[in-house]
């Protein structure tokens, strides 16, 4: 393996040492509420009145919650800011009273939905379960603008109100939230409950329940806090008004164009397939936490994520899953905990890998809680193939302990895969050591031995507010792959280590927060050769000035054969040793920069690689993005490759339900990951006050080249709100 020496090690490492220089003692701030505390929860005898805001006298009656910690700087927050919340039989009330005092508001979105944290917002974390299995987020900006977010779908958008008002130097806001958007237990209930406040314009975001090591890296804020929220106890709930409606929704669509018929396949390939002009997905709710949800003849046309990208790849690339019908209660049947992932790529290994799955014709499903467990249960048939998977979890009140199993049945064409998982994750809440561990394994028609057909994952870790240090362990036999999950190399077997420091300047550092990640693995395979190794060194610096510094090595070796497991002929191992140096400027806010370069031999060539992108706000209305990525190849061999991508997009809200955005890509060469082509999309969508909703597109965004097809579709919402 070659040594950690270069200049980028040299550079990232003075300068993280330097920032050691300028901090003083990380010592935690206590917040104001934690874990361990409990609120009653107070009954409004009548709804607040939303015209006064916060001066009906009605909120002095309510929880009353104050002394918000700043996360980001693991200080007290420096605006104060109150949160008061009440309930009644149908709904929950949440206001807010956010000083703005030194630190300019910024209000510019416009279009629900869209831009979430790009301005100041303020929101509420609630979690009926109790134990994190079904966590929610409801936020509001100054403006009015609303977004919600769910642990159990991603498409969650379920009918609730805001209002707000600004002054001078503060602005106020008061939630309504219906019960029947939460999957709530009747009857005397104890929740978590967190509040929640959002500051753009120096990307710092507070938090009234605080420990030591929550974090905000990433989008923030996580379902995964809910185990550190104190509890809102003495509920009491009608079972009719804390069950979530039956709903449905019922599409018609029509394309022309001579791609009409062109829609995305398994990965992120492009074939013809018959448009399907009707179609239905529906939920029916038959306990407070438990939904049957169906899909028949869904839609496959709305692919809306652009996940092109020209980075060359050492492992397979996981794709985000975007169709409702496997996005709602997606972690119900991913409950596993105990796998830390892959050092190199950050993505873990999946049972069930709903991307896997090509256009399907009807799926159903089950899935929810009830008590403390999670359960789902899936069954999707499309051409080729009728599979079935399932999840279920037991997790305490506290997130100190829980099991679970789950697994997948596949029924193919070529013929059957089976696949099962158990394992168990536990935590001490007082002195943060954790351990988890999971045992899958495969049978089936596709498994030539299923005595080598396993994936084993342990580990311990001890996380306290100044380090994490965690061991694990992970064996995975040469034939293991499930025909429906995820598996980033098979035939490994060895440990990993990583260390994580994370911190924070004083009052006079320039540096906001720092982190220091230094992480090693080495596996090997059934010969005894070395099948994967690794290292890596990964500094990230944030200054006050909002200048982002990362970056570090990535030492990475990965051994091939022309014939593999028992044979073993034609080994050889490869290098994927690359350099990375990021810079970012207002990383977080409304107007960011982001320069990147990477570099290193990586397999047969010598690998340069180059990214920028920015985006604008521009007033309340534009907003335009941009990106330019370059590769190049310098194979050892002499000759060079090379590949550019471009991409700009603009988009335009037309008010709190509407907007329309158009984007261009074009990708040249063919010395990088993607296919070259010229890409142009457009998108319209407009929601109706009475749910419904209208999409008109051009093209798709996913697609490699441009479509020349015109989709429109209009959704028909009955019942209650999408995701419930």
């Amino acid at each position: 393996m070659l040594p950690c020496y270069n200049p980028a090690v040299r550079f990232l490492g003075v300068l993280f040492l330097s920032s050691l220089l300028t901090v003083a003692s990380l010592d935690a701030v206590r917040a104001a509420v934690d874990k361990q505390q409990s609120f009653p929860a107070v009954k409004a005898p009548h709804p607040p009145d939303p015209k006064l805001l916060l001066l009906d006298p009605l909120w002095a009656q309510g929880l009353q919650a104050q002394g918000f910690q700043n996360v980001t700087t693991r200080r007290a927050a420096q605006l104060a800011t109150s949160a008061y919340l009440l309930y009644d039989k149908q709904y929950i009330y949440v206001a807010f009273k956010c000083e703005q005092l030194g630190v300019p508001l910024v209000a510019e979105q416009a279009t629900n939905n869209v831009g979430f944290g790009l301005d100041d917002y303020v929101g509420v974390g609630i979690d009926p379960s109790g134990n994190g299995s079904q966590v929610y987020y409801f936020f509001t900006t100054s403006r009015g603008v609303r977004y919600q977010q769910a642990s159990e779908s991603s498409r969650y958008q379920p009918p609730w109100g805001a209002q707000t008002a600004r002054d001078k130097d503060a602005w106020s806001a008061v939630l309504t939230i219906p019960l029947k958007d939460l999957r709530a237990r009747s009857g005397a209930s104890q929740w978590r409950v967190n509040f929640l406040r959002h500051v753009a314009k120096i990307n710092e975001n507070f938090s009234w329940a605080y420990d030591p090591i929550m974090a905000d890296q990433g989008p923030w804020p996580f379902f995964t806090d809910a185990r550190f929220w104190p509890t809102l106890s003495h509920l009491e709930l009608a079972t009719a008004a804390a069950r979530p409606q039956p709903h449905a929704e019922l599409y018609g669509l029509e394309t022309v164009g001579r791609d009409r018929d062109v829609f995305q396949q398994t990965g992120q390939t492009f074939a013809e397939q018959k448009a399907r002009n009707v179609g239905l997905d529906f939920t029916y709710p038959f306990t407070n936490t438990l939904a049957f949800v169906g899909a028949l003849n869904p839609d496959f046309s709305n692919v809306e994520v652009d996940q092109q990208t020209i980075a060359p790849q050492e492992f397979p690339r996981a794709l985000a899953e975007y169709r409702p019908f496997f996005a709602q209660g997606a972690p119900f049947l991913n409950p596993n905990e105990a796998i830390i992932g892959n050092i190199a790529t950050g993505f873990s290994d999946l049972v069930f890998y709903s991307p896997s799955l090509g256009p399907f014709d009807r799926g159903a499903k089950v899935e929810g809680t009830f008590g403390l467990q999670a359960l789902g249960i899936l069954n999707a048939k499309g051409d080729g193939f009728n599979d079935t998977a399932f999840g279920y979890k037991h997790a305490t009140t506290n997130k100190n302990f829980s099991w679970w199993t789950d697994g997948v049945l596949a029924n193919h064409t070529g013929g059957r895969d089976s696949t099962v998982e158990f394992g168990f994750k536990g935590r001490n809440l007082k002195n943060g050591f954790v351990d988890g561990f999971s045992y899958s394994s495969e049978k089936g028609d596709f498994v030539p031995n299923p005595a080598q057909a396993h994936s084993l994952n342990g580990f311990v870790d001890v996380h306290q507010t100044h380090y994490e240090i965690n061991f694990a362990y992970q064996d995975i036999g040469p034939y293991y792959h499930p025909v429906d999950g995820f598996t980033n190399f098979n035939d490994t077997r060895g440990g990993a280590v990583f260390v994580d420091l994370p911190g924070s300047g004083t009052g006079n550092s320039v540096i906001k927060r720092f982190e220091l990640f230094v992480a090693a693995d080495r596996f090997v395979d059934r010969s005894g050769h070395a099948r994967q190794a690794d290292v890596l060194v990964a500094p990230d610096i944030t200054f006050k000035n909002l200048i982002h510094v990362s970056g570090g090595p990535l030492i990475s070796e990965l051994r091939f054969y022309d014939i593999g497991y028992p044979v073993y002929s034609g080994g050889e191992t490869l290098p994927f040793h690359t350099n990375a140096m990021n810079l970012g400027y207002r990383d977080g806010t409304q107007a960011p920069i982001d320069a990147g370069f990477l570099y290193g031999p990586f397999s047969t060539y010598y690998l340069q690689q180059y990214t920028t992108s920015t985006s604008r706000q521009l007033g309340p209305r534009f907003n335009v993005g941009a990106e330019y990525d370059a590769t190049r190849q310098r194979f050892f061999t002499g000759a060079s490759d090379g590949q550019i991508l471009r991409r700009i997009s603009l988009s335009e809200a037309l008010g709190l339900e509407s907007n329309v955005s158009i984007g261009l890509r074009d990708i040249s060469g063919n010395g990088g990951f993607a296919q070259p082509g010229l890409n142009f999309t457009g998108s319209y969508h407009r929601k109706f006050e009475s749910g419904n909703e209208l999409f008109i597109a051009y093209g798709t965004p996913a697609s490699p080249v441009s479509l020349n097809r015109l989709l429109a579709k209009y959704v028909v919402r009955f019942g209650g709100g999408a995701g419930t």
